[in-house]
C-alpha cells in the first residue's frame, strides 16, 4: 500500500492495520443477500462494532462510518477483511483522491471539471449510510405488531416520494446516461523536421520557367540570354 497511497494517508491506513490486529470478527447473522459481523477488541471491551457485507455489491462497511466520513478503510472493516484472509485491499476501499496517482491519473468529467473519485463510490457510500439506519429501525419495529405497521406504511409513503423526485430530478437522469464521456479531439498537424518541399504542380513549373527566362541579369541587363553571371561575356571584358 506504500506504493499506493500517499505518504500521509498511509500512515494512517497503516495505523489502521495495526489496531485491526486486536479486533477480532465473528459472524452473527447471514442471509441471501447480506451478512453481519460483530467486530470486537481483545484489548477494550467496550469497542464493539458491527460489519455490514453486501454481496450483491461485494462491499462491507461499519456502523463507525469511518469510511464514509474520512474515507478509509477502518480498522473494524480490515479485521473483517482478515478473517476473510484477504491478502490485499481490494479496488472499491481504495478512493483515487488518497493515491500517488490522483494528479497524473485525472478523470475529467463532460463539462472539463476534474472528478475525484468515481460516481460508483458515492454510490456505495451512501447505500451503505442508509441501509444501516433502515436496518436499526427494522430491528426495533418488528418486536411490536402495531410499531410495524406504522414502518411499512412509512416505507410505502417515502417509496412514492423518492419515485416522484428521481422522475424530476435533472442530474439523477444525467448521471443514468453515463455522464464521463471522453471526448478524443484530432491531434495537431506539426511538420516534420527535414520535410521537403511540397511537389508543385505543372502549371507552376511552366510559370516559373517562364519567369526565368524574362529575368534581367546583372552583368549585362539583357533578358532571355542562354548564360548567366558565371559566364557572362561583358562581365568577362570588365
Amino acid at each position: 500500500m506504500a506504493n499506493i497511497y500517499t505518504r500521509e494517508f498511509f500512515y494512517k491506513f497503516q495505523d489502521e492495520l495495526w489496531d485491526s490486529m486486536q479486533h477480532k470478527a465473528e459472524p452473527v447473522k447471514e442471509d441471501a443477500l447480506y451478512c453481519v459481523y460483530k467486530v470486537v477488541s481483545q484489548n477494550e471491551d467496550d469497542d464493539v462494532q458491527e460489519v455490514l457485507f453486501d454481496k450483491t455489491l461485494d462491499f462491507a462497511s461499519c456502523i463507525c462510518k469511518k469510511f464514509e466520513s474520512k474515507q478509509i478503510p477502518c480498522k473494524h472493516i480490515l479485521a473483517y477483511l482478515h478473517r476473510k484472509q484477504f491478502t490485499y485491499l481490494p479496488d472499491q476501499y481504495i478512493l483515487k483522491r488518497w493515491t500517488k496517482s490522483a494528479r497524473c491519473d485525472k478523470v475529467i468529467g463532460a463539462g472539463g471539471s476534474e472528478i475525484e473519485d468515481c460516481f460508483h463510490n458515492s454510490i456505495l457510500m451512501r447505500r451503505s449510510t442508509l441501509f444501516q439506519l433502515a436496518l436499526n429501525v427494522i430491528d426495533k419495529a418488528v418486536i411490536s405488531e402495531e410499531a410495524s405497521k406504522i414502518l411499512m406504511d412509512d416505507f410505502e409513503n417515502s417509496l412514492r416520494k423518492i419515485k416522484s423526485v428521481i422522475s424530476h430530478d435533472p442530474e439523477v437522469v444525467e448521471k443514468n446516461k453515463c455522464t464521463d464521456q471522453h471526448v478524443l479531439n484530432d491531434p495537431l498537424v506539426v511538420r516534420a523536421k527535414g520535410c521537403g518541399k511540397r511537389l508543385k504542380k505543372r502549371k507552376e513549373k511552366a510559370q516559373a520557367k517562364v519567369k526565368d527566362k524574362n529575368k534581367h541579369w546583372y552583368g549585362c541587363g539583357k533578358i532571355r540570354q542562354s548564360y548567366d553571371k558565371r559566364n557572362c561575356p561583358m562581365l568577362k571584358n570588365q
